[in-house]
């Protein structure tokens, strides 16, 4: 070869030494092992503490395991019946969990001069089980936009409307399940969402109720952010009131 071939060959070897060490490439992100999924009995000391700011408070229901979902059961999509309100796709939407974990909370003042209720869910997932519930949820929305609730003849008309919104910035993935249910008679609608947060393998459901009103949901979705620091959390605020 000659030395101006032996030149060429160096320079194109240098170039695509340059190249390769200088072209901008996205970093890395290490990918974690996914964690074991939680029991009943674990999610329930995540759940939302006792004694909450602003004279809330909440109950924790006694934890249950829940069985998990055979390959036959987590192929078939859910149907649209039954569905009422956030809380319920949410329910459809896990039924491959491998646990959860409930709690009622209430607190400040209803329009009827009661309390404000809420309540939280907590579901865990072995492998990527709750990335895919979260689709799960969409896909069920995207199939059941609207509903007509089962009903006898003699009882007026009820729909029930299902959208997904954009959730809270917390956690790994987010998302708001919007439901209204509308009476035929009066075209009066209700809404009653729910809040799905995703740490991890475990999913965070906060959902509201057909009665309240829009300030009053809002007042339960902001528990949210303490809902994800507890799960997120190796020491929880207590679950169980002080004896």
């Amino acid at each position: 070869m000659t030395d101006s071939g032996i030149r060429c060959v160096a320079g194109l070897v240098m170039l695509a030494s340059i190249t390769a060490c200088g072209s901008p490439t996205e970093p890395q992100q290490p990918i974690s092992a996914p964690q074991p999924p939680m029991s009943a009995a674990e999610l329930r000391t995540h759940l939302l503490p006792a004694v909450m700011p602003g004279d809330w408070t909440s109950v924790a229901e006694p934890a249950k395991e829940r069985p998990k979902g055979t390959p036959g059961a987590a192929a078939t999509p859910p149907t649209c019946a039954g569905l009422l309100d956030g809380q319920s796709v949410a329910d459809a939407g896990t039924a491959a969990s491998a646990a959860s974990a409930a709690a009622v909370f209430s607190g400040g003042h209803s329009a009827g001069n009661g309390v404000i209720p809420g309540s939280e869910m907590l579901y865990s997932f072995p492998g990527d089980g709750a990335h895919q519930a979260m689709q799960d949820m969409r896909d069920l929305v995207g199939r059941c936009r609207s509903v007509d609730l089962p009903r006898a003849s003699w009882e007026p008309a009820v729909a029930a409307g299902f959208a997904v919104a954009e959730g809270p910035r917390l956690g790994d993935e987010s998302l708001v399940i919007q439901a209204s249910v509308t009476m035929g008679t009066t075209g009066d609608a209700q809404r009653a969402d729910a809040t799905v947060v995703r740490v991890g393998s475990s999913l965070v459901v906060i959902s509201s109720v057909l009665s309240l009103t829009q300030p009053e949901a809002d007042a339960v979705m902001s528990f949210m952010p303490l809902a994800v620091a507890q799960i997120q959390s190796n020491h929880p605020e207590p679950v169980d009131a002080a004896l």
